[in-house]
């Protein structure tokens, strides 16, 4: 009795509710939940990001108006003005259409103006855009050798929508293309022959570099870069290469040469795939591992430097990254990892500089000047989401902070969506007065 007295309501109940998810399609704890009176969040569903036809896809360059179309609704971004410029007049915004419910915002994300909404009749408003002037560099008690460029002002088209999409439940509306499908480049022309001899000096198994005879790698093995228009400068580092041969290959013969490339220690045969690189016109780095945030249930090989370790077994690490290979001009560190709050990051950072090689990467702020070797802040992870709309988000935000800065620089990983979009964009600078430099010729350096 007591197993029929539980066992059968317990079945009509269920019975019940899956008839009546049958019938009518609703949940019965929402029916519960209406009966109830409870306050209910309705969010839209969100827009299907992406071009609709595969031929506006591939390889195809995005103007600023077209992007902010794809990814409607835009949001007019205003960049932030520097401190000597004119603050810009706002501009009366037109009355937006009543809101049904607001999405949670996203923590430490900034909020971006909302546009004029089209249902609400209003005509469309281009703000005009002062010319804006470069922040002023930090500065560790010397001079700067090399002053950002002069920024143009911005054009007149529209601002792309700088807020990055949320994962479509069903991801892109095109499949993801290969490497195979990207046009291979005929601009492509070797740098100078290298190892310098002088700049090796033999250490223990490998060689490591050294700075000699006034010369140092990190300016020896850059890619030449002039520009007489002094227009604001971008740099894509592509890291994690010589772990795929398809992705290493695409990058080497694929992307344009202005593009760095940053070699995986743990590459096989990483000594040719450097000097083919090199033979590509691309200049090299390699990938500097560090103890990452959820260290130990990720391992970044057994070359990273972890907290725990002490100052020599840091710089044993090192110097066994930087015996790996030669003729590159310095290290791309992973990011967001606790060694850069560590006691020995000074010391690694200086190691660096004694032996003429730049860094790129995060945690140099308050880095003593005598320690700080000629080194830039990574600006974002493009692909970071990896999909076509995030990935030419990430683009549209670090050409706005190159407007901004003078310089922007971004790390990329080696993935076909990644270098489809690269490329695309990349078409695009010319229009909006901004040049591709290798990472050699964004990074800041101090007067000795």
């Amino acid at each position: 009795m007591l197993v029929y007295g539980l066992l059968l309501p317990f079945s009509l109940a269920i019975a019940a509710a899956a008839g009546w998810y049958v019938v009518t399609g609703e949940n019965p704890l929402d029916l519960l939940a209406g009966l109830s009176m409870d306050a209910r969040i309705v969010e839209p569903m969100p827009p299907r990001p992406g071009p609709e036809k595969p031929e506006s896809s591939l390889i195809q360059p995005q103007t600023p108006k077209a992007a902010a179309a794809a990814n409607a609704p835009a949001a007019d971004v205003k960049l932030p003005a520097a401190p000597s410029e004119t603050p810009a007049v706002a501009l009366p915004q037109a009355p937006a259409a009543p809101i049904e419910a607001k999405a949670p915002a996203v923590p430490g994300e900034a909020k971006m103006p909302t546009a004029p909404s089209e249902a609400a009749g209003a005509p469309p408003v281009t703000p005009p855009v002062a010319p804006i002037a470069p922040a002023p560099e930090a500065s560790h008690g010397k001079p700067a050798e090399e002053k950002p460029p002069a920024i143009t002002a911005v054009s007149d088209a529209a601002a792309p929508a700088l807020t990055t999409p949320t994962m479509p439940p069903g991801g892109d509306s095109l499949p993801p293309p290969s490497f195979g499908q990207l046009p291979a480049r005929e601009d492509l022309k070797p740098l100078s022959p290298g190892p310098l001899p002088e700049l090796l000096r033999r250490t223990g198994k490998a060689s490591l570099p050294v700075m000699a005879e006034g010369k140092e790698a990190r300016t020896a093995y850059a890619r030449p870069f002039l520009d007489e228009k002094k227009r604001p400068r971008l740099a894509v580092i592509v890291t994690g290469l010589g772990l795929s041969n398809d992705a290493t290959q695409a990058a080497i013969s694929k992307l344009p040469p202005e593009v760095t490339l940053s070699f995986s220690p743990y590459a096989g045969n990483l000594a040719a795939l450097v000097k083919k690189a090199r033979e590509a016109g691309h200049e090299v780095m390699l990938d500097l591992p560090l103890e990452p945030t959820n260290f130990p249930m990720r391992d970044a090989g057994p070359d990273s430097i972890l907290v725990h370790h002490a100052a020599s077994e840091a710089l044993e690490h090192l110097e066994a990254v930087l015996g790996k290979a030669d003729s590159y001009v310095g290290l791309a560190a992973h990011l967001r990892s606790p060694v850069t709050a560590s006691e020995n990051w000074v010391t690694i950072l200086q190691a660096l500089k004694g032996r003429g090689l730049m860094f790129v990467g995060d945690g140099l702020v308050g880095v003593p000047a005598n320690a700080m070797p000629a080194a830039a802040s990574v600006t974002l992870v493009a692909d970071d989401v990896p999909f076509r709309a995030a990935i030419d988000v990430g683009l549209s935000k670090l050409a706005a902070a190159a407007l901004r800065d003078g310089t922007a620089l971004a790390y990329l990983s080696a993935r076909p969506v990644s270098f489809e979009r690269l490329l695309a964009w990349v078409a695009s600078l010319p229009q909006q007065n901004l040049v591709l430099a290798p990472a050699s010729a964004v990074v800041k350096t101090e007067e000795k």
